[in-house]
């Protein structure tokens, strides 16, 4: 496999993850493997504009207008983001919260950052569990989102120190409330035959899978919306033809 298809690779994990900033890195090494190749740079402009680093990312969509002047991708953007309007979220993610009975659940958090936190939170970001003395709380590259409801905390303490592991991620957020997706990923023998989470407590619906392909087109899956008002989208709204009409 070439080096450009590694990278490629590489930017489709980094998307799915949520990884923004490795995203940037690996395009950027490709656009440098490839100069005639310009989506990359369409790309690390959507990524900035994920990390809301609107500035860096008006700087590549223009840097594609002075290699193409006529990229419908890079002026689409860059006069949505000259009109002060910012994305939603992505339309992909790395899983597709699939009900495990037992080993999943959606919880909504509670003690909730501020609002300049929330409001630049993605659908899909990766997070980690953080065990405090009363309560689990939910962070994101360092940043504090809201904890977990006490009881649900205690029994999750509880299970990861005797060897259980989660991963975290966001699966709808607004300034005012916020829900993450929560699975258990391993089990510990010392925790055996232990739910995580009660079944009859899910409802999560299952997802339909996402075409990687679709991350590495050039007209990128984003959607621009006004900011004049909350704006949450689960990603159980979200499904190939919503990305298509964004085309």
């Amino acid at each position: 496999m070439s080096a450009q298809e590694n990278l490629k690779n590489l930017a489709i994990k980094n998307a799915k993850d949520g990884d923004w900033e490795a995203a940037i890195k690996n395009n950027l090494e490709l656009f440098e493997l490839n100069p005639e190749n310009i989506n990359p740079l369409n790309r690390i402009g959507v990524a900035y504009i994920q990390l809301n680093k609107i500035p860096k990312a008006k700087k590549y969509f223009k840097q594609v207008l002075e290699i193409d002047a006529n990229n419908r991708i890079a002026q689409k953007h860059l006069e949505k983001l000259n009109n002060n309007k910012v994305i939603a979220a992505p339309s992909f993610i790395k899983q597709h919260f699939i009900e495990e009975p037992g080993k999943t659940k959606t919880i909504q958090l509670l003690r909730l950052a501020g609002k300049q936190i929330l409001e630049n939170i993605s659908i899909g970001r990766i997070c980690e569990l953080k065990i405090k003395n009363r309560f689990i709380s939910i962070e994101s590259n360092g940043q504090y989102l809201g904890t977990l409801p006490e009881d649900l905390s205690f029994r999750l303490s509880k299970l990861i120190k005797n060897g259980n592991t989660y991963s975290c991620q966001v699966r709808s957020c607004t300034t005012k409330q916020c829900f993450v997706y929560l699975k258990e990923t391993f089990q510990s023998e010392n925790n055996e035959g232990t739910h995580s989470f009660p079944p009859k407590d899910i409802a999560l619906s299952p997802m339909s899978e996402i075409d990687e392909s679709i991350i590495l087109e050039e007209n990128i899956p984003v959607e621009i919306i006004q900011t004049d008002e909350d704006f949450e989208r689960t990603l159980d709204d979200v499904n190939t033809d919503d990305i298509l009409k964004l085309q």
